[in-house]
């Protein structure tokens, strides 16, 4: 009695527990086919939040559906996900569930994911309850049944034709994705394979099958075969398919090569135009300085010589006169005279010529400087309008100017080279001014000789003869020596005219050929980007 009692508490405590975990493996005995509707949206915003990939064979081939988070609405923290699904896809499926044509933001946003890489097919979802089915005429078609289908769908397809292109819309079709999804959705023993906790799903299946004659008939007329068989020819023709994505990517990435090229072509000229404008008004300034100092220095290298002449007429006249009866003493005068006379004469020239080149320098210092800062400004004009074709900030704009004239410093002319230049100058001159003074004193010394060995007549006669004589040899050496002297002057500014051109004039030209020989640059790899994106066009349908 004891054994049996324990034998009838046992099977009273365990028989609940052993029934029910039978009952629960029935349970999923059942359910274990089940597992449609797992993955169908619940209707939560972005429901789908990352991209999610479903593998499934075709003729014993392979395939990837790769589903990515919706582009509606703000995708932005999606962006990257989406684009790296369709960078691997060859055809895309944009599913508009709406009941309206999509936004042209939303094509705007396909074509931006695209990037004409890969063809899209267009679904148009259409919603009804089975109410919406319940009379015959109303499961003739699904397009007549709901109004508003065959609008949409046109409307869709047109849209994304008119931004994306007709060649790269491959079709476009209506689909009660719903019904079809219940009316596919049971397994060999004719069961429901739909998951046990989407009860939405297995009310809707019910409730379609009550308005359906059967489960072909509802699969018919959601247009499921029509989604079938545009999915069955993707697949057979998957390797011509890749080969004309692929030829798409290479032909996109080919001419967004060459819209950029293009465009900063044009960027360049527009900004090589107005700095070329800005290095012809730099070289007029130059040039114009450098006129204004061969008037100058003329002039005063031709009034220091004048005043030379005049200064040594007056001295020898004084001479004679004070002079006259003692030839050496005479002589003596004179000579200290000219010798006091050279040393200002060099004093007065080294004095102009240094002041004239340094207001020369000033003048292309300055003019250089403007041309640094319209440059910059240019630079800076050109960096805006970039920036707000680009929609960036202001401030990001200013930001990254940093303008450089640095390759025109080198042209820069400093005082200090212009001393060494000046150096160069002098000693060119000055061996002219002891030449000139030589050939004076020789000249005077003989006038005066041949005047002090005059003793007959009186003596202020004598002298004023003399003078006469010493005043004309004078003017004849004058004159001899200023053309010398202009020579000299000529030879100077063409020496300083020549190292202007090379050092400062010649560069600009060379930097305004530099900035044309980068646009050529610019139109020879655009003009050879195109004829290799001319060859990939002309290969046959499916060749590379």
């Amino acid at each position: 009695m004891r054994e049996q009692h324990s034998l009838s508490e046992l099977v009273s405590d365990r028989l609940p527990t052993l029934l029910k975990q039978q009952k629960e493996l029935e349970r999923l005995q059942r359910c274990a086919e089940q597992i449609d509707g797992e993955i169908v949206g619940t209707g939560r915003a972005d429901f789908t939040q990352d991209n999610v990939i479903y593998e499934f064979n075709h003729q014993g081939k392979s395939f990837h559906l790769i589903d990515v988070p919706g582009i509606e609405g703000n995708e932005s923290k999606y962006e990257k996900m989406v684009q790296a699904a369709i960078a691997k896809a060859h055809l895309v499926f944009y599913v508009n569930g709406t009941n309206k044509k999509p936004e042209a933001e939303t094509a705007q946003k396909i074509k931006h994911y695209l990037n004409r890489d890969a063809k899209v097919y267009a679904i148009c979802n259409l919603r009804g309850k089975a109410d919406s089915y319940e009379f015959d005429t109303d499961r003739e078609s699904l397009e007549r049944t709901h109004k508003d289908a065959l609008a949409t769908r046109q409307q869709t397809r047109e849209v994304l034709e008119d931004i994306l292109g007709a060649e790269l819309v491959s079709g476009c079709q209506s689909l009660q994705g719903l019904l079809g999804l219940t009316g596919v959705a049971f397994d060999e023993r004719g069961l429901t394979s739909i998951h046990p906790s989407r009860t939405d799903l297995l009310k809707s299946q019910r409730a379609y099958q009550q308005d359906f004659s059967s489960r072909q008939a509802m699969r018919s007329f959601s247009q499921l075969d029509q989604l079938h068989e545009v999915i069955g020819q993707a697949c057979a023709n998957f390797e011509v398919d890749i080969v004309e994505s692929n030829k798409r990517k290479v032909l996109r990435l080919l001419q967004d090569t060459v819209n950029d090229l293009k465009k900063q072509r044009d960027e360049h000229q527009a900004f090589s135009d107005k700095i070329s404008a800005e290095i012809l008004e730099c070289q007029k300034s130059i040039r114009l300085s450098f006129e204004e100092l061969k008037t100058s220095f003329t002039k005063r290298r031709s009034n220091a010589l004048g005043i030379f002449f005049n200064d040594l007429s007056s001295a020898a006249r004084a001479a004679v006169e004070e002079h006259f009866s003692d030839k050496d003493e005479v002589e003596r005068v004179i000579q200290v005279h000219v010798s006091a006379g050279q040393e200002q004469l060099a004093k007065r020239l080294e004095e102009s010529q240094e002041e004239v080149l340094q207001q020369l320098s000033q003048n292309i210092e300055r003019a250089l400087k403007r041309l640094q800062e319209n440059a910059e400004r240019v630079s800076f004009q050109q960096r805006l309008n970039t920036a707000a074709s680009s929609s960036i900030s202001l401030s990001s704009a200013m930001d990254a100017i940093d303008f450089n004239f640095s390759d025109f410093g080198g042209f820069l002319l400093s005082i200090g080279g212009y001393a060494a230049s000046g150096f160069t100058i002098g000693t060119f001159f000055f061996p002219g001014v002891g030449n000139i003074i030589g050939a004076v004193i020789g000249g005077v010394v003989g006038i005066l000789a041949a005047g002090l060995s005059y003793l007959f007549g009186g003596r202020n006669k004598k002298i004023a003869e003399a003078q006469a004589n010493i005043t004309e040899a004078i003017k004849k050496e004058r004159v001899a020596s200023e053309k010398t002297f202009e020579r000299d002057t000529q030879a100077m500014l063409e020496q300083i005219k020549t190292q202007i051109e090379g050092s400062t004039l010649s560069p600009l030209d060379d930097e305004r050929r530099k900035m044309a020989d980068v646009g050529a640059l610019f139109d020879e790899k655009i003009a050879s980007i195109q004829a290799l994106k001319n060859q990939v066009e002309a290969k046959p349908h499916g060749t590379i």
